[in-house]
This record gives structure tokens, sequence and C-alpha cells, in this order.
């Protein structure tokens, strides 16, 4: 057993515990964390974004999903920690396994500030007929991870104003609708604990979690005013002051609980992204929980974000035209190794920083939206791959390059994933990315009425590849936010044979989400083709309105990859509608000499097929 779990472990026996649960997460539900919150990573030393821990007294188990199967397989080697693949057969959830191997008189703990309030409550209600005891402040991992040495100190960055030039709404106006969901429900206060959604209604940005531009803050919004408690030194004086003309009072971070503990008023929170600790403190004043308005509101894009979200792909696009035309153009060396300019042999970080080099290059971007996955070959097999310099693989001919990376320019957020063949590959490999591209038009032109959500339309994409006995262990497509996180709530596009969380709001225009189907041959290649996506409205008929999707992803596929037989007349079109796109867009933006190249290049990849 790994020597933190067994730390850990003996922290238990002093404290009388029987079972500890650790999660990803912050306290304020967050999907990516700051380092500071790296508790179950040090404790495991598995590094996906997606998994937890429970530890018995001479066991441990880790829960993650389809997407890190491979990886943590490879992680978790001789660690001693059982992996328990989520949504496979005979993989009990963590409250079913914990009820099915609980005890009369143990004491199951955690730490209650990072475990959501709908967790908790799902894991009681399993519980409640046995005679277990919940305990929900004990933060033993923290105590472990704080003793090592190593855990880094909750940081904060400086929070900065997000114009209305790319916001579009004032944040009066955003309280305002929130307001009026709140008087609808005859709530005098509502304590919102999401990063984004808080970043998103007072027109905030910040750098606290990276590659994500929130802060950690809490607000608590009433009829007549707002308290917004974040990192005082965090913010200037002349920003205060602005938030004050809005009725925003800032309040520091730290006296947050001590605050909500004494509120003299009943408040509601979503316990969906609240702590157990802050709805048990909702519960005491005589409210409880809501489900929050403030997703669906940031997810429906209004016209300046849409506008902001089209340039900052149209500006992705160029940078992604730029660095393909560079990757095409090099040349191997006696080994078959890619080389570059100065003849040293590139590697897949070597090329993630390359392509980050050329977005940088692009007025407005800011940094990336996500750690890149660059993969070459069998890496590419790992969904949520992540080179290191023990890892990091030289580029190398006949295999796949599949790199999965994202932007956060100040107008938008942006997330592409392409495939490309270097050098030859074989007919099977052809075969599958034929069908992974087949899946992503098809999508993409689908048209579907209102009142759809993502669970009717993921079948879409996984058709061709079920045709062939394939499929792909993650979602189909995801939310993304407007210069805010990559992953957003509500949206989403999931296979409900798998993955059995509330599938998402009904798709509506101006939301924004990604289609990436996908397959995976663990050892051999990867392939996923990934473009965000605007909801637009189609047609009203008498049947009803009919919406579909416009592409914002404005990057060639690449046709070396495609066994063109297999594609009908229908799916070329798409395809060839989808590259005319492309070029037409891009064609003015390339026009300086210094792109020539780009601009054949760029003209030779949309080239019709037939």
């Amino acid at each position: 057993m790994r020597e933190e779990i067994i730390k850990l472990q003996q922290l238990m026996k002093q404290e009388y515990i029987d079972y500890y649960y650790v999660v990803t997460a912050d306290f304020h539900g967050s999907e990516y964390t700051a380092p500071y919150f790296g508790v179950r990573e040090y404790l495991s030393g598995f590094t996906g974004s997606n998994g937890n821990l429970i530890i018995t007294k001479n066991e441990c188990y880790l829960w993650t999903d389809g997407r890190y199967f491979i990886q943590a397989e490879k992680e978790l080697e001789g660690s001693g920690i059982t992996l328990m693949k989520m949504g496979e057969k005979g993989v009990p959830n963590i409250p079913d396994f914990l009820v099915d191997n609980m005890n009369d008189g143990e004491r199951l703990a955690f730490d209650g500030r990072t475990v959501s309030a709908d967790i908790c409550i799902r894991i009681s209600d399993k519980l409640k007929d046995k005679d277990v005891e919940v305990v929900k402040d004990i933060d033993l991992g923290g105590r472990v991870y704080d003793e090592s040495g190593v855990r880094p100190e909750l940081s904060f960055s400086e929070i900065t104003d997000y114009p209305i030039e790319y916001a579009g709404i004032r944040r009066e106006d955003k309280l305002k609708r929130v307001r009026e969901f709140m008087k609808e429900n005859d709530i005098n206060c509502y304590l919102v604990s999401s990063l984004d959604e808080i970043a998103w209604l007072i027109n905030l940005r910040g750098h606290d979690v990276p590659m994500n531009p929130v802060f950690m803050s809490y607000a608590v919004i009433y009829e007549d005013k707002v308290l917004l408690y974040l990192n005082l030194s965090s913010i200037s004086d002349d920003l205060k002051n602005e938030l004050i003309k809005a009725n925003v009072e800032v309040r520091d971070y730290s006296s947050f609980y001590d605050d909500v503990k004494a509120l003299s008023v009943s408040f509601y929170v979503d316990r969906n992204t609240a702590n157990s600790v802050v709805y048990d403190y909702a519960l005491s004043s005589g409210g409880g929980h809501i489900k929050s308005s403030i997703p669906l509101l940031k997810a429906v894009k209004n016209d300046t974000e849409l506008k902001g979200i089209r340039d900052a792909h149209v500006k992705d696009a160029v940078a992604y035209a730029r660095f393909l035309t560079w990757l095409y153009g090099l040349e191997t060396d006696r080994f078959d190794r890619y080389v570059d300019e100065n003849g040293d042999v590139l590697t897949e970080i070597k090329l993630a920083d390359r392509l980050e080099a050329e977005r940088k290059k692009m007025d407005g971007y800011v940094e990336p939206s996500f750690d890149p996955i660059s993969a070459v070959g069998e890496h590419g097999a790992v969904i949520h791959y992540s080179a290191d310099e023990e890892s990091d693989a030289e580029i190398v001919n006949d295999t796949f390059l599949l790199m999965d990376t994202g932007s956060q320019f100040i107008s938008g957020t942006t997330d592409i994933t392409r495939t490309v063949a270097l050098g030859n590959v074989t007919p099977k490999m052809k075969e599958l990315y034929t069908a992974v591209l087949k899946g992503n038009l098809r999508l993409m032109n689908t048209k579907f009425i209102k009142g759809a959500r993502g669970e009717n339309l993921d079948i879409v994409a996984r058709t061709p590849l079920w045709e062939l006995g394939y499929d792909f262990k993650h979602g189909t497509g995801h939310g993304v936010g407007c210069y805010l996180n990559v992953h957003e709530s509500p949206v989403a596009i999931r296979n409900k044979i798998f993955d059995d969380r509330d599938n998402s709001a009904e798709l509506e225009p101006g939301m924004v989400l990604s289609n990436e189907p996908g397959v995976y041959i663990e050892g051999e290649f990867g392939i996923r083709l990934e473009n965000l996506l605007e909801v637009v409205h189609l047609e009203s008929t008498d049947y009803g309105e009919f919406y579909g999707f416009r592409p914002l992803t404005l990057v060639p596929f690449d046709k070396n990859s495609i066994l063109i037989e297999q594609m009908s007349s229908e799916e070329k079109e798409m395809l060839n509608d989808y590259h005319i796109l492309v070029y037409n867009t891009l064609k003015d933006y390339l026009e300086d000499e210094e792109d020539e190249d780009v601009l054949d290049f760029l003209f030779d990849a949309t080239r019709p097929v037939r």
C-alpha cells in the first residue's frame, strides 16, 4: 500500500474512523481545482481530473470514469489501490459500496467542505437503515497532505472586471434576472458557491484555478444587495467602487463560514454545487435547496458573447492552420523521427508548445483552457493522456497524432481535437477514423425539435462506430463557457447506457457545446475529432420549432486518413460544405506574404472530395 495511504489509515485508527472518503473537489464543487486541493492526487498518485477514494482500515479503492481507465491502471500499478471502473458491470457506485460493506457501529468520515450536499444526501439515504455514524468535519486527507511539506499554499490572483464589450449584459441586469427567479420561488436570500456562476453573474474574472478564469468566492444575494466573499487583497479599490454601484459589497473570503453560520435569515443553496457544510447551515436557517437558475442563464450566450466566441475561434483556427502547415512541412531523420528546422527531434510536449506559441501570437489570447493532450501512437488510446518528462514520446511516422487542446481568449473559450496521420496508416486505422468523422459530421448536421436534450442526440455520433462494433466511453459533448470553464453545465450530450448523471438541459439557440466522438484501441492508437458547435434556430413549422448547429471550430479534417468509399454522398457533401466554410472564413486572415504557404495548405486541405 502507498505510504501516504498508510499514514491516513493510522490517523483513521487514532480518530476511530472505519471508512474515509476523499473526493476530487475544492470548497465550491469545481471540476478543476487549485493545487492546494490536490489531496486525492497526493494520496493515490492518480493524476486524472475525476477520481474519488474510499479508504478502509486495510484497503483503498479509487473510482473513476471511462476516460481514465487506461491511465488509472498504469498510475495505480503497484500502489495497492483497487481501481473501480465506474459504469462497468459489477462495479457499485460509492453509496452502494458503502451500504454493502459498512457494518453497524462503524463510522464514515470526510471533509464536508469538499463533498457536495447532493452526494452527502445520497450517501446518508443509502445508510439510513444502518446504525452507522457519518462525520462531516474531519479533514484527515488534508492533514496527511499538510504534514508532507509539499502542499502548496492556497493562492489568490488578481480579480479583474470583465468589460461589457465582452460580457454583453451588465451585472445589474444579470442580478435582476436572478432576483426574478428568487421572487418566483419566494426566496429572500440565495447563496451561490459555484465559482463560474459567480464570475459570470458579477462580470469578474480571476486566475485562482489554473486555466479557468475564476476566483475563490461566495456570493450571498438579497433583494437589495449582494455580499461577495473574496480575497480582499486581490481586488483594487477602483473595482470595489464599481461593484458598490451595483450594490455589491465585498467581504473577506476567510470570514465566510463564520458569517454564513450567523445569518439571521433563511437562505437557499443549490445542493448540487454547495458543499454539505453550507447546505447544513441552510437547513439550520430554515432554508434549504433550490435548483439554481444561473447555469441555464449562463449557458444561453447573448449576441455579444456569441460574436466574441466566434472571433476567438477564427483566431484559434488561424493559429492552428499555421501549426499544421509547419507540421506537414517537417522532415524525418534516418530513424523515421520528425525533426524541426534545427534538426532537433520533436516530441509530444514540443508539438504542444509549438501550437501554443502560434496561439500566443493572436490578439486577445490569455492562456490554455486546459492541459494539452498531445499523444502519438498508443498514447492516443489514453483518453486524457498528459505527457511528462518520463512519457514524452518522440514523433515518428506511420501512426496517428491526436491533439486535444484549447484556448482562453478574452472574448471566448475554445476546445478542439484533431487526429492526423503521420506517414502511412493502416486500413483499420483509416476505417475507424472515417467512422469517427462520419459521427462528427452527422451530429454537426443534425436537425432536432425544440425540447430535445443531449441524450436524444448522442446516438447520432455513435452509430457509425456501433455499426463496426466499436464505441467510446466518454460523453459526446459538453457545454463550454465564454472566457470561463471549458466544461460548463448544464449542457451535455451523454449516453445513458454508461453515464447515469442527470443529462442536462434542453438545447436552446445560443448554447455552445462540443461534438467529440472517438475510438481508442489500447496499445495501438486513439482517434478523436472535436468541434465546438453553436445551437441555432432553423425553422418553424406546424409541428414546432426546429434547431440545428453552426460549427464554431474552423480547422480542416485530415483527408489522408479518410476512406472516401465508405462515406455516403450526403456525408461527402457535409465534409465539403464544412471545408468550404473553413477556407472561405480563414482566407481573408491569411493574406500576408508570410502566410502564403498556410493559404496553400488550407486550399489543398479543404479541396472537395468526390
